[in-house]
């Protein structure tokens, strides 16, 4: 393939762009590295060669590239621009510092197995965004997967193609995109492809990275696609020994001939992947494994891992119920063998009790049995943080007993400073005491002690929006939505967040992802097409407005306060749907009748909610209310 500077090149991309070096190339393009004069940045080209070009054609690409340039996620190499230089289309991406995967494995051989685990959430998760917006990558190979900071990147969504039903394939009729050695077999055969596509190329690279190979290594490019299409995967545990079977299995799944056979999406690959044996342990760090006077350094271990698995679960959610039975089965045996450890008494309660929150088992004797081990456990020893931790959670969020949680939560953080569900309510409990600056530096030790809890994450973020530093609270957001893609209140908020901040359109993605999470691909069109007209903040407003319609009906045929799966009612999302529209007159209405039904939550609703609750006090029943609930000291 000729470099840039020997091809017929149109003058604009000569004034934009300065060709320095070539970065690498392919059979179907060459990527160079250029000074961008219009961005005045370093960027990557990516100029398809001219008979790719060709059967492409430039329409088509550039149409489509907008597309794909539209998807906005952490671990998705972004697209800056496209265009067409004599006879070649190009796009322009990021100059990424990191190696990619295919050199890191050239230097250093099969990855180990942790890393690896890493790698594909990460993937995993840049695949579920890309999908739910009807992209798929056709591509994923470790030469397109960059390692930077410890993160991996995937690159060149340029040749995807768009799979929602108004769009046609990227590509003309016919045309074989993508890499032989890691392409499923529905793309081998030349028919159209979904994501599980991208999830059996997924499994090539995994393999790859465990054992230094592709699955199927054929000298002959139509053997190679045979084997694709009939060969039996190759068992990863016969070359590497030391894969946990879940993992194993989890590939094994992936190499599946049939899509059908394969993991339904990315998402569900992503819970699969969580709660496979090597993932479980890697979040039992020294500061969650300490030893009292009732457990053995075994009875630690139990415990330790009851408490990482019940972090990364406690939100709830799909994919959750199986992180919160495994987290009820460690503490159910820790319980088993030691009776008398309170840690292992209130690690069982705690679990029960969201397992029953969530809808998971039973609530009524999931309630009832974790407040007897925690009444257990405070006989047994009130020495112990994680009891107190327990219970101040117990009576904020349940008894509506403000105070007493506050004494109980800041023993806890005093008593078991190693213990971050305690810093994690302590947080909650002081935001709402309006103290959000001390509420965000124990939210933040929290994450510091479990950075892998998608809940720890939102509770940084929370505490950055109630500070009013939307952008700031942006990343943790991003953070948590990776861990938890389909992670509701985390969209919520990073939808907030971004359009508090002014960066309308990622906040229109993802409202767009949201409302795909939903299954409401009709809404989103209608939503986009509404941008695309009107712009986002009137977009944004009617998109609102349909979502207060939804839930003011569903208020009309059950008790819009009644805790349901959750900590928060639906009179709490009605609330902050009014306050996003400005509607405050409603929201006092909503307030006050919430007041009438549970005086003791009214310091929940007005400082534990995304919404600022100061709009209120326009109203004149907002003071009085306050005054009447003794919390004049939220007036101003």
């Amino acid at each position: 393939m000729d470099t840039p500077e020997q091809s017929n090149q149109s003058e604009e991309f000569a004034e934009r762009f300065e060709v320095s070096r070539e970065l690498g190339r392919g059979g179907m393009a060459v990527v160079v590295l250029a000074h961008d004069r219009k961005l005045d940045r370093p960027v990557a080209l990516k100029l398809l060669a001219p008979g790719i070009s060709a059967a492409v054609g430039a329409d088509r690409f550039l149409r489509e590239i907008r597309v794909t340039a539209r998807l906005v996620h952490p671990n998705i190499v972004p697209l800056f621009d496209s265009g067409k230089a004599g006879n070649r289309l190009y796009y322009v991406m990021p100059y990424i510092q990191g190696p990619t995967l295919r050199a890191r494995l050239v230097q250093f051989g099969p990855r180990p197995v942790d890393e690896t685990i890493r790698i594909l959430c990460d993937l995993a998760e840049a695949l579920a965004y890309a999908h739910t917006m009807g992209i798929v990558h056709r591509d994923l190979k470790p030469e397109n997967i960059f390692w930077s900071s410890d993160r991996a990147l995937l690159a060149d969504f340029g040749i995807a193609s768009v799979t929602a039903p108004q769009t046609t394939n990227m590509t003309a009729d016919g045309l074989l995109i993508g890499t032989l050695a890691y392409m499923s077999p529905e793309q081998a055969s030349g028919i159209h492809v979904d994501g599980r596509s991208d999830l059996y190329s997924l499994g090539c690279v995994a393999y790859e990275l465990l054992t230094g190979v592709p699955p199927f290594q054929r000298e002959a490019p139509a053997a190679l696609i045979a084997a694709h299409l009939t060969a039996n995967a190759p068992q990863v545990r016969q070359q590497r020994a030391d894969v946990p079977e879940s993992l194993a299995q989890a590939l094994d799944r992936l190499l599946s001939k049939s899509p059908e056979d394969r993991h339904s999406s990315a998402a569900s690959l992503l819970d699969a992947l969580r709660t496979t044996g090597g993932a479980v342990g890697s979040d039992v760090t020294d500061a969650a494994l300490h030893v009292t006077g009732f457990e053995t350094a075994e009875v630690a271990s139990l415990v330790a891992k009851a408490n990482s698995l019940y972090s990364k679960g406690v939100h709830g959610g799909e994919g959750t119920r199986t992180t919160l039975e495994m987290a009820r089965v460690y503490a159910e045996r820790a319980v088993a063998k030691a009776p008398d450890s309170p840690r292992a008494l209130v690690a069982l309660a705690d679990t029960l009790h969201v397992s029953g929150l969530r809808g998971f088992i039973d609530a009524p004797t999931a309630f009832e049995r974790a407040k007897e081990l925690r009444m257990r456990a405070l006989a047994l020893d009130d020495n112990v943080g994680e009891v107190h931790a327990s219970l101040g959670y117990y009576l904020l969020y349940w008894e509506d007993d403000f105070e007493s949680a506050g004494f109980e939560l800041a023993r806890a953080v005093e008593l078991a400073p190693k213990h971050a569900e305690g810093h994690r309510q302590y947080g909650n409990w002081l935001k709402m005491a309006g103290r959000p600056d001390e509420a965000l530096r124990e939210m933040q030790a929290a994450v510091q002690l479990y950075p892998s809890a998608p809940y720890y994450l939102l509770g940084v973020a929370d505490l950055l929006m109630t500070l009013g530093r939307y952008d700031e609270a942006i990343k943790p957001l991003r953070e948590a939505l990776r861990q938890a893609p389909k992670y509701e209140s985390v969209l919520e908020r990073l939808e907030m967040s971004c359009h508090r901040a002014g960066r309308h359109d990622e906040a229109l993605e993802v409202r767009g992802a949201w409302l795909g999470l939903r299954g409401l691909p009709e809404r989103r069109a209608v939503l986009e097409e509404d941008a695309r007209r009107e712009g986002w903040p009137v977009a944004r407003e009617r998109d609102l407005r349909r979502d207060l319609e939804d839930a003011l009906t569903k208020a009309t045929t059950e008790d819009p306060f009644v805790d349901v799966k959750n900590t928060r009612q639906l009179a709490d999302r009605i609330i902050v749907l009014l306050a996003e529209l400005g509607e405050w007159t409603q929201v006092m209405d909503w307030v006050e009748r919430g007041y009438m039904i549970r005086p003791g939550r009214i310091r929940r609703v007005l400082t534990d909610m995304p919404f600022d609750r100061h709009g209120l006090e326009r109203d004149p029943r907002y003071a009085r209310l306050l005054r009447t609930a003794g919390l004049t000291e939220l007036l101003g």
